[in-house]
């Protein structure tokens, strides 16, 4: 789970001494590319962004290459992992709306040329390791029939570390929807859940790594691969981890560096983090020792954001996984290699997950499907060129009602129900306390909490820290008194640190602009304003301009409830003062991309009802394809 839920990494090859523009153009010397995806890293959990955070392989290789500060993913796993492979949108595929359950009769859209299938006939030797979460009910949906040469690991979204076996969403005792709520599906937290094997060498099942941790298990198989090979050959290894997705499950020395973090999922999630780490040192060393690193580059990125339920942080980034806010979709990124012409270099430019596709074809002599939304980024990673792209798609999804957000330039809108919507602090600060245990009823809520009901307490109840008085008095500072530079500084100290240091950061802010501050910014007493809705900016604004006439199909998509927000990202990364009612121009322009993509490239979703055919029971209690017909 695809900038999991997903950490990317690509290692590109080359030889020679020229830059590694000359060496892409140039057939003979084609690089291995190695795709590392990590699963559900958030943007604060990484050592580049987060000194308590061990991950040391991983910031060696970042500060020596480029990092990508402004990568972007979607808001969950499969729809990442359909963007990296096609380079395109999910939403012109129909994969934009959730992910591949285990029982569901479809897949990646067969339709699509995948970035292995573009490499293999450019005369790459392909390999997938890890998570696949693309579809596997019928053969063709599985990798060794969508252009990998070999596949090892497993086709569903989540499972047992170790057993490398998981329940079946399909089981009556579940009681959940998605992978998600994997508790659910293991039978310490449901004994009448039954487990099922979902691993697999190549087509073939394999139960003999039963007790192996996955990340060594993958770990240990790439060194082998990298060990049986000739390095003159060109690679392609796509190795999306299962690590740091759900359930949190490592060897307990790895959580030792973070015993003096008192959330236990914290500790052991980032322990997960940093054998992850691990992981990726051996690889790169394994990749030196047989002569390949010399022709490679490294490219780093998450499939989405961290999710605060399993221990994840994106901290000071508004939001979390499945979530449409730069929380859910900004991802840790970089791109490293020996021949890097701007090595220890920070790149600003806009990147997307779709890019990838366009970009590696040219790095190995391939050529990208005539219809990808993406863009070839290489010299703008490399180089002084601006990038190529100036508008993005987060996401559109109009399967019940509109959910949707774009960009052009600074500028992002949001229609409709964006997803979680707070600023969640890392647990390793002292004072935290869970959200969880400040949801419960016998704490103390901070003043204010009576106007909302007992359902929306629980769900506003994530900015914590031991007394909620001072998590409302920080949250406000911010809200009100933003500093344009606190998103790039380091978050040190207790709550109580920070709240002083707002509180003067505020003193001296609001001297400068108390005198052009709305009150109707404190409508909202935790999210800092009142939202717009469609219903308000048809009544003020469109309803009268004539642009309905032009935009007839808008009344029918849009709901008078329908929200809409306006960040200028670039300033605002935190997305903490919406301006849809300020800048309606914007709102116009970025409302017009919304509406020309759902008129002229929106395929609905993909969703199928379960399959009882599906259940492993019928398949030697196996995960197994062969109960679908394909498109």
């Amino acid at each position: 789970m695809i900038f999991a839920k997903v950490l990317l990494v690509i290692f590109f090859s080359i030889r020679g001494s020229h830059s590694l523009k000359d060496k892409a153009d140039n057939e003979t010397s084609r690089p291995h590319i190695l795709l590392i995806v990590a699963d559900d890293l958030g943007w604060n959990d990484v050592s580049w962004h987060n000194d308590d955070v061990l991950t040391p392989n991983l910031k060696k290789l970042a500060i020596g290459g480029v990092r990508l500060n402004r990568s972007y993913v979607l808001p969950i796993c499969t729809p990442t992992r359909s963007a990296l492979l096609t380079g395109r949108y999910p939403f012109t595929i129909g994969r934009q709306k959730s992910t591949l359950r285990p029982s569901e009769p479809t897949g990646l859209t067969l339709n699509a040329t995948l970035l292995p299938q573009a490499l293999r006939d450019a005369g790459y030797s392909t390999h997938a390791v890890g998570k696949w979460h693309l579809g596997y009910c019928s053969w063709a949906y599985t990798p060794t029939y969508r252009g990998f040469d070999t596949f090892y690991g497993y086709y569903n979204g989540a499972e047992n570390y170790l057993t490398h076996m998981r329940g079946n969403l399909n089981d009556p005792h579940f009681l959940g929807d998605s992978d998600e709520d994997f508790d659910s599906v293991s039978p310490d937290k449901n004994p009448h859940v039954h487990e099922y094997l979902d691993f697999r060498n190549n087509t073939e099942p394999d139960p003999r790594e039963d007790g192996t941790y996955s990340t060594h298990l993958f770990a240990s198989y790439v060194e082998n691969l990298l060990e049986s090979r000739n390095p003159a050959d060109p690679m392609f290894l796509y190795l999306p981890f299962q690590s740091v997705h759900a359930p949190l499950m490592v060897p307990e020395n790895y959580t030792k560096p973070y015993r003096h973090i008192r959330d236990k999922d914290r500790r052991i999630y980032l322990g997960m983090v940093t054998a992850l780490d691990e992981a990726v040192g051996r690889i790169t060393d394994a990749l030196k020792r047989t002569g390949h690193y010399e022709n490679s580059v490294i490219v780093f990125t998450t499939d989405n954001g961290g999710t605060w339920k399993h221990g994840g942080n994106n901290w000071p980034l508004r939001g979390m996984k499945s979530s449409l806010w730069e929380g859910g979709t900004r991802g840790a990124a970089f791109v490293h290699s020996p021949l890097l012409p701007n090595p220890g270099t920070v790149s600003d430019k806009l990147i997307h997950a779709t890019d990838w596709f366009p970009t590696l074809a040219r790095l190995g002599g391939a050529k990208a499907p005539s219809d990808t939304d993406g863009f070839d980024q290489w010299n703008s990673i490399t180089g002084n060129e601006h990038s190529p792209r100036v508008r993005m798609v987060y996401n559109i999804d109009n399967t019940e009602k509109i959910r949707a957000s774009v960009r052009i330039g600074n500028y992002k809108l949001i229609v409709g129900y964006p997803g979680k919507d707070d600023w969640f602090p890392p647990p390793e600060l002292k004072g935290y306390v869970s959200p969880r245990k400040l949801s419960r009823p016998n704490v103390p809520l901070p003043k204010g909490f009576a106007e909302f009901s007992e359902k929306d307490k629980r769900k506003r109840a994530f900015f914590s820290s031991a007394d909620g008085k001072k998590q409302h008095k920080l949250k406000r500072f911010r809200n009100k008194h933003r500093v344009k530079n606190h998103f790039h500084s380091k978050v040190k100290g207790s709550f109580e640190e920070i709240i002083h240091k707002e509180a003067i950061m505020s003193n001296e802010v609001f001297s400068r602009t108390s005198a052009s501050h709305d009150p109707n910014d404190d409508k909202d007493l935790w999210g800092g304003q009142s939202t717009a809705t469609w219903g308000l900016l048809l009544n003020e604004h469109f309803g009268t301009s004539g642009w309905l006439d032009e935009w007839p199909q808008a009344s029918e998509i849009f709901r008078n409830e329908t929200e809409i927000r306006l960040y200028d990202v670039a300033n605002d990364p935190e997305e903490r003062n919406d301006l849809a009612t300020k800048k309606i121009h914007k709102v116009k322009t970025l409302l017009e991309f919304v509406l020309e993509e759902l008129a002229n490239r929106y395929v609905p979703a993909d969703i199928k009802p379960f399959d009882p055919e599906a259940d492993p029971k019928h398949w030697n209690n196996v995960f197994s394809p062969g109960w679908c017909k394909t498109e």
